[in-house]
């Protein structure tokens, strides 16, 4: 039986030799991911490992993820890197204000707002984001020779799970110049898709995954990239850490022995206070008979051959006066097995820092926003990383979707991506959002050094509309103080004129 064999990961004491063998190419990556992904979820996380060490006549103690913050760390950077609506999740900054719009329709036909989660989701588990820019095409004719005649209706971002990409290559700019997708269908298909600069092919077969394409028979489609109006491979690839390597290391990959050792320790506790199913209790025999010697345990009518007794919690034992019962449970200072633990998940934080925020309501609810951030600033950083990798890919995503949309006439006087028209980046924005209250101060301090207001305000992340919106206000705000002032003078005249009016007596 092979460790790799079934859909569900199986290794875990072989993980080593598991690294090994993708070193070697002698395994697929999918299987690694399955492992991450397996992190991910916990439940069951070890039950497959125990049935492959069974199968092949190993022993090894059970264990059970009853520590596992594997989900806890992928959530942070989830709720973290691109939070909330789009336009504050991804605020656009580009010199050609033109492109602003049409990115933000490709957005909308990609389902963006929904789908940047699952990006970030699998980018966070996996190390690695790949991305696919589509399109939505329909038929409007057929030519003499058969060949379809299409009108592309949108273009569109499309997340690809990693654990499907068989291989692929970039260039030294970063740009993939070659991929290879292996997808499972239904009744053991599987479709095959090979992207490179010198077309598309699509294969449909039943053989397994990252077989030589040599095997796969004729491609059933081919098509030049011309025919999809492009000269370049239409995905995008970005690494959570990059140390190197083809693909990227995951945001809790580097502590995964840690993990495993904190989720022993736990079993062993657990194993310990339940015994799980094990006889908690001994029936000892205390008298002896006339002549000195120790008289035979005690045997109860509950009791079978091999010396066990069928309890329940409700049972009442009756013995002779001369025996009694006494606890088989270790006398363990559990507390102290407890702090052990305790100490391994601290441990943990220092690898895993994103940990640290789900400690920060013992601080109380009166901890500012400027001493979280300081105390999550090693969270901070990661994330601030994994989101400078994954951004870079996602404005070359929508750069490929603006030349494939322009080109189908989607998008009109936008420019070329040629001439750098579709150069864009994202603002600059905190992983931990600061209070408006520290927000005001900040401002008040920066306007009070005489940096410009509309300068202080961009530098907290406002939108170009709020902004204006700001403008607008303080507009009516002054032209509402003229009115008053105004009307003060008025006031201030008529009630004068009239003290000098009680003030004559010929008026």
């Amino acid at each position: 039986m092979s460790i790799f064999s079934g859909t569900t990961p199986q290794l875990y004491l072989m993980r080593a030799q598991l690294i090994a063998q993708l070193r070697e190419q002698e395994a697929s990556p999918a299987d690694w991911y399955r492992m991450l992904e397996a992190y991910y979820f916990a439940n069951g996380l070890y039950e497959q490992l125990q049935t492959w060490l069974y199968e092949n006549a190993i022993w090894t103690p059970g264990m059970k993820p009853l520590r596992n913050p594997a989900s806890r760390v992928v959530e942070f950077h989830v709720t973290h890197l691109w939070p909330g609506p789009l336009d504050k999740a991804l605020p656009i900054v580009a010199n050609n204000k033109r492109i602003v719009e049409p990115i933000q329709q490709v957005w909308a036909w990609s389902n963006w707002g929904r789908k940047k989660q699952l990006a970030t989701r699998w980018y966070a588990t996996f190390g690695d984001w790949f991305c696919k820019v589509a399109t939505r095409s329909k038929v409007l004719s057929l030519t003499a020779d058969g060949e379809e005649k299409r009108k592309v209706e949108r273009v569109f971002l499309q997340n690809i799970k990693p654990e499907v990409v068989t291989d692929f290559d970039i260039d030294e700019r970063g740009f993939v110049i070659f991929i290879r997708l292996d997808i499972p269908k239904e009744d053991n298909e599987m479709h095959t898709e090979v992207w490179s600069k010198a077309g598309y092919w699509l294969y449909i077969h039943e053989k397994s995954a990252g077989e030589d394409l040599d095997k796969l028979g004729e491609p059933v489609e081919y098509r030049p990239l011309s025919a999809f109006g492009i000269d370049f491979v239409p995905f995008v690839h970005a690494q959570f850490m990059d140390v190197g390597e083809k693909r990227g290391v995951g945001s809790y990959v580097l502590a995964l022995d840690k993990i495993d050792e904190a989720n022993r320790m736990a079993t062993r506790l657990h194993q310990l206070i339940f015994r799980f199913g094990k006889p908690t209790k001994a029936l000892l025999a205390n008298g002896n008979d006339p002549t000195g010697r120790p008289l035979p345990p005690v045997k109860l009518s509950n009791q079978s051959d091999d010396g066990k007794t069928e309890e329940h919690d409700d049972d009442v034992i009756s013995m002779p006066g001369t025996s009694k019962v006494e606890y088989l449970i270790a006398n363990i200072n559990y507390d102290a097995h407890l702090k052990a633990i305790e100490a391994q998940l601290r441990e943990l934080e220092e690898d895993l820092p994103e940990l640290s925020y789900y400690r920060l309501k013992d601080f109380g609810a009166n901890i500012s926003g400027r001493a979280v951030r300081t105390l999550l600033s090693h969270a901070i950083d990661r994330a601030l990383e994994a989101r400078g990798n994954i951004e870079d890919a996602l404005a070359r995503a929508n750069m490929m979707a603006l030349t494939i949309g322009a080109k189908a006439g989607l998008f009109k006087d936008i420019g070329t991506y040629e001439n750098g028209d579709f150069e864009h980046t994202f603002a600059e924005r905190d992983v931990i959002s600061p209070s408006a209250f520290e927000d005001a101060e900040t401002i008040k301090t920066e306007v009070g050094a005489n940096i410009p207001l509309v300068t202080s305000v961009r530098r907290r992340g406002w939108s170009e509309a709020e902004i204006a919106q700001m403008a607008k206000d303080k507009q009516a705000q002054q032209d509402q103080e003229q009115v008053s002032l105004a009307q003060a003078l008025l006031e201030a005249e008529r009630r004068r004129d009239q003290n000098q009016t009680a003030g004559d007596p010929d008026a």
